[in-house]
């Protein structure tokens, strides 16, 4: 049976900040949003954003986070199934999940256009 103590809910934040440094650390893209976060929560700062301005930018980051994280799940899954050969499907199973990447991205900047202009 699964502690319920503190301790041991706490410690399983471990594992999901070890996912987020892998992420950052393995791929590119995820240090551009890295970038271009810092850039955007700076730059909120410094307009001195309301508190409902705060709420959709931080949401519109973490659409984009989220997207990118299950992007990079899904294409390492269908790299370990592949065994890295090449698939027609797969191709088009990854495709779709960087199209996802992209949606999240580009609403994330119309929300900060919105929010900044």
């Amino acid at each position: 049976m699964k502690s319920t103590d503190l301790r041991s809910r706490l410690g399983s934040f471990v594992p999901a900040f070890q996912g987020l440094k892998s992420l950052v650390a393995q791929e590119p893209n995820a240090r551009i949003h890295l970038v271009a976060t810092i850039s955007v929560l700076v730059l909120g700062w410094v307009h001195g954003l309301s508190s409902m301005k705060w709420g959709l930018l931080v949401f519109a980051l973490a659409l984009v986070w989220v997207a990118e994280a299950l992007n990079t799940c899904v294409e390492m899954l269908c790299d370990l199934w592949c065994k890295e050969q090449y698939h027609p499907k797969v191709k088009i199973i990854k495709d779709i999940a960087a199209g996802a990447v992209l949606v999240a991205t580009i609403a994330a900047v119309a929300i900060a256009g919105i929010l900044f202009l």
